[in-house]
């Protein structure tokens, strides 16, 4: 009986600590990203996990690669990704690797923002060549209509990942090398 009246008296306060811990480990762990509330927006924070991937073909040539996800989970689902970002564990990123690789690599054109920074900008008019074409893993029932679109194949991939931090005073932007990793077909 004291222990039925001691739930009924703080059965609110049971709830909210059952679902503070499962949206902390969800904005941890999972696809929930801090600003999505995670924790009630107690962690909310303004850095960001970026990966970036750079293949290589064959016959040793480099390529930009765009990872991106997709809401048809193929190649890449959206969900996966997400939570890849959000906690980049080895076997994510190597599981993200598998997936880029056994995809076909669709050629588009880089778009590059009106305000990068000078420097960003001569490396890239310096690289013009490998800045030229970024690909996207795509998708394609066969390989015939992957060929009239010059998708290609790669042999392997070195994906790196990094934290970018925006700071407010001096409006400045600083990334952090988190890890890198290296799959091959």
């Amino acid at each position: 009986m004291k222990f039925l009246k001691h739930i009924d008296n703080y059965l609110i306060c049971y709830i909210l600590v059952i679902v503070a811990v499962v949206q902390l480990y969800n904005s941890q762990f999972d696809s929930l990203t801090p600003w999505k509330g995670g924790g009630f927006g107690m962690f909310s924070t303004n850095k960001t996990t970026n990966i970036t991937a750079v293949g290589y073909k064959s016959n040793g040539d480099s390529i930009l690669i765009k990872v991106i996800g997709s809401k048809f989970n193929v190649p890449i689902s959206n969900t996966f990704l997400t939570s890849t970002k959000n906690y980049p564990k080895k076997e994510n990123l190597r599981k993200l690797g598998m997936q880029i690789i056994h995809s076909y690599l669709k050629p588009t054109t880089v778009e590059i923002p009106a305000n990068i920074d000078k420097n960003t900008l001569d490396h890239i008019n310096k690289n013009e060549r490998f800045y030229k074409l970024v690909y996207e893993p795509k998708y394609y029932e066969n390989d015939d209509t992957a060929h009239a679109e010059d998708a290609i194949k790669i042999q392997s991939l070195k994906i790196r990942v990094f934290e970018t931090d925006f700071f407010e005073n001096e409006l400045i932007v600083k990334k952090k090398f988190i890890k890198e990793i290296e799959i091959n077909y």
